[in-house]
């Protein structure tokens, strides 16, 4: 008896993930680009990519098929996105526990410290956008309904995927629980965290110039191989009508782009 093929199941496409989560806050780990945003990205990368081909290759139809790589730059767009959205609201969560140590030193109690705290980023903070005011507008919210405090710090540890913002939320949970000093802890446990974030925000400061100087030796080849095509003539043409001066264009790029990634992971320096 011939055996029957059974049919092949059609993959189903997984649904994206929703930018908010359930809880109603927003996912950091998330980020959509609109149509237009996408297409702006994608036409920049794939402008910059034509002329660095063009500038290699003297090619037009090789300069295009360079150009096909910009499909790759919003990707790439994104998590820097997602990466400067966790960066800023981790300088805010900074400026909020030291409001928040400063609320509870006055006798407040954990509820009402946190609206004294909404009160003060409102002031310190003129977007009513910033990530930290959405965030405690949120939380003040919830607490008005009798949410547990730590609840909803755990929901923003794990929303944010902010290792400090998790530390904090683990040691407040703990504390509350065992009822310790609270307001000792919380006052101990915020001045780590800051002086950690204090010290990455100072080693970012210092390799700051190092991270300009890497793109501008990135940069001094593309400029030097523009410079030589345009000022020597017929001096550089083996390189754009031979197929070993094509090979060694590509190595060029090659070298150029592996030196700009290893650059890239010196200067990636985590706290």
């Amino acid at each position: 008896m011939s055996k029957t093929k059974e049919p092949k199941q059609k993959r189903v496409k997984e649904p994206r993930r929703p930018e908010r989560t359930e809880t109603g806050g927003l996912d950091y780990s998330v980020y959509y680009m609109k149509p237009g945003e996408y297409l702006m990205y994608l036409l920049l990368a794939a402008a910059a990519l034509f002329a660095l081909g063009y500038v290699f290759y003297r090619s037009v139809i090789l300069s295009a098929l360079v150009a096909l790589l910009a499909f790759r730059f919003p990707a790439i767009r994104t998590r820097q996105i997602i990466a400067s959205r966790r960066q800023k609201l981790t300088l805010q969560f900074k400026d909020m526990l030291y409001s928040l140590s400063s609320a509870l030193s006055a006798g407040n109690s954990v509820e009402q410290s946190m609206s004294i705290v909404l009160e003060d980023m409102e002031r310190q903070y003129v977007n009513p956008n910033t990530a930290i005011i959405q965030e405690l507008e949120l939380m003040v919210s919830k607490l008005s309904l009798n949410q547990n405090i730590e609840d909803l710090l755990l929901d923003l540890s794990n929303r944010s995927g902010i290792d400090d913002i998790r530390t904090f939320a683990n040691i407040f949970e703990i504390s509350k629980r065992t009822g310790g000093n609270l307001i000792q802890i919380i006052r101990q446990t915020s001045d780590v965290i800051s002086q950690k974030i204090e010290t990455k925000v100072e080693i970012d400061t210092m390799l700051a110039e190092k991270k300009m100087e890497q793109k501008v030796l990135a940069v001094m080849p593309i400029l030097l191989m523009f410079l030589l095509t345009q000022t020597t003539g017929d001096f550089m043409a083996p390189l754009f009508n031979s197929i070993g001066g094509r090979i060694v264009s590509t190595f060029a790029l090659a070298l150029i782009f592996v030196g700009y990634l290893w650059g890239l992971k010196l200067t990636d320096i985590t706290v």
